[in-house]
Parts: C-alpha cells; sequence; structure tokens
C-alpha cells in the first residue's frame, strides 16, 4: 500500500509541495482532502512525493 505518513499532516502548504516537487497544486490539494487518494496516484508522481518526505523528515524508507 502507498503511504506518505508525514507529508500531509500541516507542516507544508500544498504550495510549498508543488513547488518543490513540480506536481500540479491541484494534485496535490486533492490530496490533503482525501489522503487516501495517494493509492489512485502514478508511481512517478507518488516516488517523486516519497522522496521528498525520506528527505524532509528523516524516515526510514518503507
Amino acid at each position: 500500500m502507498q503511504t506518505l505518513p508525514q507529508l500531509f499532516k500541516g507542516k507544508l502548504t500544498a504550495y510549498q509541495i508543488s513547488t518543490a516537487t513540480d506536481i500540479d497544486i491541484a494534485t496535490i490539494e486533492s490530496l490533503f482532502e482525501d489522503e487516501a487518494r495517494v493509492s489512485s496516484l502514478d508511481e512517478t508522481t507518488f516516488n517523486t512525493l516519497k522522496q521528498l518526505e525520506l528527505e524532509l523528515f528523516n524516515i526510514e524508507h518503507q
């Protein structure tokens, strides 16, 4: 199951995540509204967000 346990917990804004990843802000905003949508992301988008989460929050890759 694809998860991003820290990225959408309110420490960053949709704008910050979008700017850091070049992912459309509407996509990021939809993930803030419904984090379950992470499982519907394509692999490239998910991997980009996962990499950002790993770098920012220093968590182990799962």
